[in-house]
C-alpha cells in the first residue's frame, strides 16, 4: 500500500520563495550596474566635481540600495510566513481527513434479512402471477463470469467443465428459487433456451410438480451454445402461451438472432459475423438483436417481464437495456450477489 501523505491546500510552494529570492538578487545587479563606470573614476570628458559632492552622491546611492534590499527582505519574510501558515492549515486538514478515513463503517442490523426467500420477496421483487413463464438461459456464457474461463470450459466437449462453473451453479439455484416462491395456486412453465428452445416442463404445471421435473432436468443439462433471445420470444408467440408474467434468468445480450431477424435490416455485417460458430459478435449487433426481438414481441405481449441478470465480463450494455425492457412492462431487474441464493 502507498503511505499516507499529508495534503496541502496552499498554492504556494518552496519554489515560490526561491523565485522571490532570485528576483531580489537580480534587482540588486540591475541597480549596481557593474558595467557602468564608478563615480570615483574621472572620465576625461567629465566635468570636475569636488570631493564633498562626490561623497554625498555615494552616500545617497548606498542609502537607496539599502532601502531596496530592505524592501525585498520584508517581501521574502512575508512570503515565508504565508507558506508556513498554509502548511500548518494543510497539516490540520490532512489530520482531519486521516481521522475520517479511519472511522469505522456503519454496520447493518443483524435482524434485517434482505433475501426473505420464505415470503417470495427479493429486495422488492415478488414471484407472482397466475401463469408464470420462467425463461432460463442455458448458453455457454452462463457457466462463468470471466470470458477466459468460458473459453477454457468450451474446450471440453463433454460439457462437464462448463457444468461445474460457479455461475452455472448459481443460475440453477436461482431457477429453483423462483419456482419455490411461485404462488401455490399458480401454473408455471419453464423454458430453457440457448440457440434453440427446450421446455423443462410439460406445459403448464403446478409449482410443486414443476420443481420435481426441473430438478431432474438440471442433473443432466450443461450450458452450451450461443444465446438467442429472439428464438425464445418467438416460441412464446408461436405456441400462444400468453403468460401474465415472465421471469427471465440470463447474463447478457443475445449473440444469435431469432428466425425473423427482426431489427437487423441496417446491420448486414451481423449476418457475416454470425456465419461462423466461433465468430465474434460486436456490441452493435448484439444490441440490434435485442431491440429487434423485444419490439416484435411487445406488439402483442401484455406480460410483465422481470429480469434476473447474472454478471458477465465485457457486456456493459446488458443491464441498462434489460432494465428499460422490464420497466416498460412494469417489471423489475435484479442482479444478485455471487452467493445468492444460499444453498
Amino acid at each position: 500500500m502507498r503511505p499516507n501523505r499529508a495534503i496541502s491546500t496552499s498554492s504556494l510552494a518552496f519554489i515560490d520563495v526561491m523565485s522571490c529570492g532570485l528576483g531580489a538578487v537580480i534587482l540588486l545587479f540591475i541597480l549596481l550596474d557593474f558595467n557602468r563606470p564608478s563615480d570615483d573614476v574621472i572620465s576625461p570628458d567629465a566635468p570636475v566635481v569636488n570631493e564633498d559632492e562626490a561623497n554625498s552622491r555615494m552616500a545617497q546611492r548606498r542609502a537607496d540600495l539599502i532601502q531596496a534590499a530592505e524592501r525585498e527582505k520584508n517581501k521574502i519574510q512575508g512570503l515565508v510566513s504565508a507558506v508556513s501558515t498554509a502548511m500548518i492549515d494543510g497539516s490540520e486538514k490532512a489530520a482531519q481527513l486521516e481521522l475520517i478515513s479511519r472511522a469505522p463503517e456503519p454496520t447493518r442490523p443483524e435482524n434485517i434479512n434482505l433475501d426473505r426467500s420464505a415470503s417470495g420477496e427479493l429486495i422488492g421483487m415478488q414471484v407472482k402471477g397466475s401463469r408464470i413463464l420462467i425463461a432460463f438461459d442455458t448458453s455457454a456464457s452462463m457457466s462463468n463470469e470471466n470470458l477466459i474461463d468460458i473459453i477454457v470450459g468450451m474446450s471440453d466437449p463433454s460439457g462437464k467443465r462448463l457444468g461445474s462453473g460457479k455461475k452455472w451453479l448459481q443460475a440453477k439455484r436461482t431457477l429453483l428459487w423462483v419456482i419455490k416462491n411461485a404462488p401455490r395456486n399458480s401454473q408455471i412453465q419453464v423454458l430453457a433456451y440457448s440457440d434453440s428452445v427446450k421446455p423443462l416442463t410439460r406445459g403448464w404445471v403446478s409449482p410443486k410438480d414443476g420443481l420435481i421435473k426441473v430438478r431432474q432436468e438440471l442433473k443432466t443439462r450443461f450450458p452450451k451454445g450461443g444465446t438467442s433471445l429472439g428464438v425464445m420470444l418467438e416460441y412464446i408467440e408461436e405456441k400462444s402461451l400468453a403468460p401474465d408474467s415472465i421471469y427471465l434468468i440470463t447474463d447478457g445480450l443475445p449473440t444469435i438472432s431469432g428466425k425473423k431477424n427482426s431489427g437487423l435490416k441496417g446491420f448486414k455485417e451481423c449476418f457475416k459475423l454470425g456465419s461462423s460458430q466461433n465468430a465474434y459478435i460486436d456490441g452493435k449487433c448484439r444490441k440490434a438483436m435485442f431491440v429487434g426481438a423485444i419490439k416484435r414481441f411487445q406488439k402483442t405481449s401484455t406480460s410483465v417481464v422481470n429480469v434476473i441478470l447474472l454478471p458477465l465480463e465485457g457486456d456493459p450494455k446488458a443491464a441498462p437495456l434489460y432494465f428499460g425492457w422490464a420497466s416498460f412492462t412494469k417489471g423489475m431487474l435484479f442482479s444478485p450477489a455471487r452467493g445468492w441464493p444460499p444453498r
